[in-house]
Order: C-alpha cells, then structure tokens, then sequence
C-alpha cells in the first residue's frame, strides 16, 4: 500500500541520521523553518547549526510527496557534489532503507538520483553544463557565497517553466552586500529571539553582543537584556522578522550564540583575541 504523507516536520524525525533518530532537541530553532511553506527561503548561517541537513532532507521529502519534476541541489563546485554524495546522501540512504532507500531507483551516480517520479540532480555551479537542460521545481544553493554569482541567475532561469517555484539559499557569510548577506538584507530577516524565564521579555542575541554575554565566576552566561537577572535558555524563543512588511523572500539568521553545542564563554574569548573581526562575525 501507499505509504501516508505526513508534513515534512514530522516524516523528519522517523529519519534516522548518524545512527540516531532525528530529533529538535536542542534544535528547538529549527522547529518553525522546518514548517514553512515559503517558496522563496534565505538562511545566513555559521557552521554547524543543521542546515544543510534540512536542506538535504527537503529535497528528497518534496521529490517524493511534492508533486515536482525535480530539485536541482547546487554546489559551488564538482568535487563539493562528490563529496555531499558520498558523506551525506550515500550513509543517509544506507541508514533509512525501508524508507529513503526504497524511494530511490537509481544510485549509480552521484550527481543524480530518481526518487520516487522525480528527479534530484546534484551540481557543481562553476559548470555551465550542469546547469543547461533539467526541469526543476525546487532549487537549492548550499555555500551560496562560494559559487560564482553569476551562476545564481543561470540556476534560477532553469526554473522559468516551472508553476511551483520553491528556492532555499544558504551560506555563511563572507563580505557585506554580497551573496548570502545581500540577499538576506532583501528578506523580511527573522532572528531568534530568546525569552527570560522570569521577565517574558525577548532579547536579540545578535543585536545586543557582546552585552548578552556575563561572565560570572569563571562561566559566561547568556543574559537577558531585560531585567539583566536570569540566564536565558537557547531552546526557549521565537522567531521574529525585523521587516515583516517584506513577503516575497523569507530570511532566517543562524548564529552560534543560540547553539547547545558552542560555549558562549569560547565565543566571548574568541571576540576578545581575535585579529580579525570580520572573520569572527562570519
């Protein structure tokens, strides 16, 4: 029988990753991003936040239940796709095969794959022939600021017949108004807000370093900004645009201090030493 569909959200977390199951614990973050139907997505992200791994699970999930002829995942270049295909789509497939692995028909290269009816074609942007002739509904950019510029445009025409549409864009920064950064500063720019436990208040993490950060005794604290008397917790917050009026593109900004898995003190010290800021902020 034909399996049931369930939301993208919830099909996630029955997927098995690295030998565990999927979960959000101490990814509370990724909970809304992982719900929303935006076509057009835009995440600004440090390293490490999980990311590429929902943009690798969108692709297979929308190839499989969202009635697309294909998703064109883009990579800065060639050897980038060997090695997506290898380390992550490869164990993937291996570790879901009653349901990933069943989906998919043909594994030969790792530039494309069939799953389900459609197509997921895997490519290296510097190539003007791997992005020439695939009909695709759903194109990912993955290390956006990596790729020649000029590829972008050429991705995206590939898309000009299609009804559907859906684009997700995600890099770490690299120089102002460029890439990833100048397209996030067109999105309606969301940041994940903390909330105190004890005041209800919100804080921006990004907007208020390095006042956010308290360092008590040897530990540095994440502080609210608000009533400045209670350790926020990464997993408490919401959401927030900053330019709500704007809906064409939806923006997510990922930084390390909202990670479970980055002391904020190794953040403070690295702000403190650093020779090069603009690298630190990236």
């Amino acid at each position: 029988g034909k399996e049931k569909e369930e939301p993208f959200h919830e099909w996630a977390t029955k997927v098995t990753l690295d030998g565990r199951p999927f979960t959000f614990d101490m990814h509370e973050y990724l909970k809304e991003p992982y719900q929303d139907p935006h076509p057009h997505v835009v995440e600004m992200k440090a390293a490490q936040m999980g990311l590429t791994t929902k943009a690798m699970l969108s692709a297979l999930y929308l190839c499989r239940y969202g009635g697309i002829r294909g998703v064109l995942y883009l990579f800065p270049s060639r050897t980038d796709v060997l090695d997506f295909s290898r380390s992550r789509v490869a164990p993937l497939i291996e570790e879901n095969r009653d349901t990933i692995g069943s989906w998919i028909r043909d594994t030969d290269s790792a530039g494309l794959k069939q799953v389900g009816d459609a197509f997921l074609y895997l490519r290296g942007m510097q190539s003007r022939v791997g992005l020439k002739s695939v009909p695709v509904d759903y194109t990912v950019m993955d290390e956006l600021d990596e790729a020649p510029q000029n590829a972008v445009d050429m991705a995206l025409e590939r898309m000009s017949h299609s009804v559907l549409k859906r684009v997700l864009k995600l890099s770490n920064p690299t120089l102002p108004d460029y890439g990833i950064d100048k397209e996030f500063a067109e999105s309606d720019q969301r940041y994940w807000m903390l909330r105190c436990i004890k005041c209800g208040e919100f804080t921006c993490m990004e907007d208020t370093f390095p006042d956010c950060l308290v360092d008590y005794k040897g530990k540095v604290y994440r502080i609210c900004q608000s009533c400045r008397d209670s350790v926020l917790q990464p997993s408490i917050g919401m959401w927030v645009a900053k330019r709500p009026s704007i809906t064409e593109k939806r923006g997510y900004h990922y930084s390390q201090l909202f990670s479970h898995f980055v002391d904020p003190g190794e953040i403070l010290t690295k702000f403190r030493t650093t020779t090069n800021l603009a690298d630190f902020y990236n």
